[in-house]
């Protein structure tokens, strides 16, 4: 469960903000509502950062949700699934919460960052969404690499972005947690969202 679940939750971060990035630039060029927009007398980095704040929100909504969802998917499941509804429970405590949302806050800003210079230039919708298809390589395969055995997080995997929060999660599922690890995983991805 700890290899498996944040692989979920990073999926769905990155699948919350890839069709708001796309629909916000792309898909307002393609309905000429982004001249209206440009126009009005409004500074453009405040433009830019409400459409950010759009995305991260969606991203994180998208995360939250599939971790309700599969709450309740486990706990409709029965009793047969006695020691999956254990483990969602013990996921779903406040602290766990708490330190899930710090990590995926700055993966989320840190994909919008990614996502919306990708997007930005983009004369279509397809065109777009044919720009970011590589970058689902990019996320799933640390994602990936964080499932598989014999891979710990350590001061080097903390910094690395995507594979840190996959350690982290499987660490925090396992309560061997070392804070100073999750320091520098927030920390760095802290920098690449500001980046």
């Amino acid at each position: 469960a700890g290899g498996f679940l944040p692989y979920i939750f990073i999926i769905f971060c990155y699948m919350g903000c890839m069709f708001p990035a796309i629909d916000l630039f792309t898909g307002e060029k393609e309905r000429g509502t982004i001249e209206t927009l440009l126009s009005a007398p409004v500074d453009r980095w405040k433009i830019l950062i409400g459409k950010m704040m759009v995305i991260i929100t969606a991203g994180l909504v998208s995360a939250l949700l599939s971790m309700v969802g599969l709450f309740i998917g486990i706990k409709l499941a029965g009793s047969g699934v006695s020691e999956l509804i254990d483990v969602a429970l013990a996921i779903l405590s406040p602290g766990t919460i708490a330190a899930l949302v710090s990590m995926l806050l700055p993966l989320v800003v840190f994909f919008a960052g990614i996502m919306i210079p990708a997007t930005v230039y983009a004369k279509s919708f397809k065109e777009a969404a044919t720009t970011l298809q590589p970058l689902n390589f990019v996320v799933i395969m640390p994602a990936a690499i964080g499932m598989m055995p014999g891979i710990e997080l350590n001061a080097i995997t903390a910094l690395v972005p995507i594979l840190n929060v996959t350690l982290i999660t499987k660490e925090l599922i396992a309560g061997t947690m070392n804070g100073l690890y999750f320091v520098e995983a927030v920390g760095s991805l802290l920098v690449l969202a500001s980046l």
